[in-house]
């Protein structure tokens, strides 16, 4: 919880003079029992009225000019930095105007005196809106100078109807590319996401297997490792995760209930506001700031210049993974335009990490890298070999290290598996040992990348939605059932290639059913057999995800499934495996 705690006078003026009333004596009391054993952030003029730190609480004074050193008291240069030394506790606010004017976007609860009085001075306790708050308390004390006290809680959105927010969003805005309407967010909250080191990924595929990676060796390592990916396969809170586990409900409707009064007063002072993306990226930033994480691994949600996640000035490291042709609308039509997009990550002097691929894509990445004066590293697939693999992850041998076990299936995963080793060695400050990247990669674990759910009949999950995912998917499910004759599950959204998608993987099935996604972009399943029918003579169209795992249970008999495509329909079919 962030209060609020402020007394001021009828004409706004926080005190006598700008004095904080710590003689009135209910003021006294009241302020002493909401406190009690909490954390108190102070202005630095507040605190030299009091002289000392309060006792029985913790004291944090914001101030850039003094230090204040005394048991149970620090000193913080910014509210962002006090809040980061909170850590997650309970803190009481309050100071003067402008620190009001900073904390009160954040605050959950407003504790306010307000004096039938008229005071002199210009220090005033800022204007708020007070439809944002519910009064829950309202007590008048008759005197000599009579006063109220007051106190409103913020009107919180719950979980359901912070995703209706966001959905809402979604429908109305879209995908808008420039980072000025999400940086403007960030500065109201004073840049949470400048608050810990950043390991950046970008790519067309490969992204989240190697976020996983990563964020598995480093918390094996012993680190807190925030991690924000998109898009979600089986539940919207898994992109934002620290040490893996997903943020709470209550959390996700805090975050988004604060920044959609912040996104409010923007619209009311005529100032364009985040897309939805956006409005989740500060979230994340946010929260992992407030979860004090020692690091965060960042995937960007599309290209990587004009991407929301690249506000960040703390990054540690610059990945990027395997690139290919994807999102053309808004990365260009070429390797080159798209491999630029995605180079656009690289921060100058910062240390980057390709995972090698096309000479046009790596001639691009160590162009960038040259203008930026970064130091590149590029993982070669001939550098690591897989020495056994099964449905359930792989081994494999580096230069460096030797039976490597990682719990990831797929031949391709080596290549991620080397990126993640690499990039986890140019962090500079953090000691990860080899024992460390064991573990992390034999404790891995990344849902709908070729994930067997079922053994009878056997069902397989991957969220191949492009061509060079669909290359990939091709090669594995090649090797792992070399005759063919497979059943085929497919649900795509219609902004994606799909016609060389199914090219590629169609010709491998002996029966293809095909779904409509339950998400705004897709592509209905009737269009998409239609396509299908091209490359396998039988296809037909399921009414619904549910139907569609029934008709291939019936047609399968020994024969595997493979579901692929868009990854927002996996946790439906799920859900329809474990009914």
């Amino acid at each position: 919880m962030l209060a609020l705690i402020a007394a001021f006078a009828e004409n706004q003026i926080i005190g006598n003079n700008g004095r904080i009333p710590w003689d009135i004596p209910e003021e006294k009391h009241r302020f002493r029992d909401l406190t009690m054993g909490h954390v108190i952030i102070m202005g630095r003029r507040t605190y030299e009225e009091i002289g000392f730190p309060l006792p029985g609480r913790e004291t944090i004074v914001i101030s850039g000019t003094k230090q204040f050193d005394a048991p149970h008291c620090k000193t913080a240069a910014s509210l962002a930095q006090a809040l980061a030394l909170a850590e997650g506790q309970d803190v009481f606010i309050c100071g003067g105007a402008r620190l009001y004017a900073e904390a009160l976007p954040l605050a959950d609860v407003l504790y306010l005196t307000e004096i039938h009085h008229r005071f002199e001075g210009d220090t005033r306790f800022p204007v708020f809106d007070r439809e944002q708050y519910v009064q829950t308390e309202c007590r008048e004390i008759a005197g000599e100078i009579p006063y109220t006290f007051l106190t409103f809680q913020r009107k919180s959105m719950d979980y359901t109807q912070s995703r209706a927010y966001i959905a809402g969003l979604t429908a109305q805005k879209g995908i808008v590319l420039g980072l000025q309407p999400m940086k403007a967010v960030l500065q109201r909250l004073d840049d949470p996401q400048n608050r810990y080191p950043v390991i950046h990924i970008a790519g067309t595929n490969g992204k989240g297997s190697t976020l996983e990676m990563i964020s598995s060796i480093l918390q094996a390592a012993g680190y807190r490792v925030g991690t924000y990916s998109s898009p979600a396969v089986f539940d919207p809170r898994e992109c934002w995760r620290v040490n893996g586990e997903m943020i709470s409900e209550t959390d996700y409707a805090a975050w988004m209930t604060r920044l959609r009064t912040i996104c409010d007063r923007m619209q009311a002072e005529g100032k364009q506001t985040p897309t939805a993306f956006e409005l989740e990226t500060v979230l994340a930033f946010g929260w992992m700031a407030q979860q004090g994480c020692d690091i965060a691994v960042v995937e960007c949600g599309m290209g990587g210049r004009e991407d929301a996640t690249n506000v960040l000035t703390t990054t540690a490291v610059s990945v990027i993974t395997s690139i290919g042709m994807d999102h053309m609308k808004f990365l260009g039509d070429s390797l080159e335009s798209i491999a630029r997009a995605k180079g656009g990550i690289i921060k100058p002097g910062i240390p980057a990490v390709l995972q090698g691929q096309s000479d046009i894509v790596e001639r691009e990445i160590a162009k960038i890298c040259r203008e930026q004066g970064s130091r590149l590293t590029v993982v070669r697939p001939e550098n690591h070999t897989v020495t056994h693999a099964d449905a359930y992850g792989i081994t494999m041998d580096t230069a460096e290290y030797h039976q490597l076990d990682i719990s990831m299936p797929g031949l391709f995963q080596a290549d991620n598996a080397a990126t993640a080793i690499t990039a986890v060695q140019q962090l500079e400050g953090f000691h990860v040992s080899e024992q460390a990247i064991r573990t992390g990669l034999r404790q891995v674990q990344w849902h709908g990348r070729m994930e067997q759910i079922c053994d009878h009949p056997v069902l397989v999950l991957d969220g191949a939605h492009n061509p060079n995912a669909a290359k990939r998917l091709k090669e594995e499910a090649q090797r792992r059932w070399p005759e063919g004759d497979i059943l085929e599950l497919v649900g795509v959204l219609a902004d994606k290639d799909f016609t060389e998608v199914g090219r590629l993987l169609a010709p491998m099935a002996r029966r293809i059913i095909t779904v409509t996604p339950d998400n705004p972009r897709a592509l209905p399943a009737e269009q998409l057999a239609d396509c299908l029918r091209a490359f396998c003579t039988d296809v037909i169209a399921a009414d619904s995800v549910r139907q569609a795992w029934e008709l291939a249970k019936q047609a399968a008999g020994d024969r595997p499934i493979l579901a692929f495509g868009s990854l927002s329909w996996l946790q439906e079919l799920r859900k329809a495996v474990t009914a």
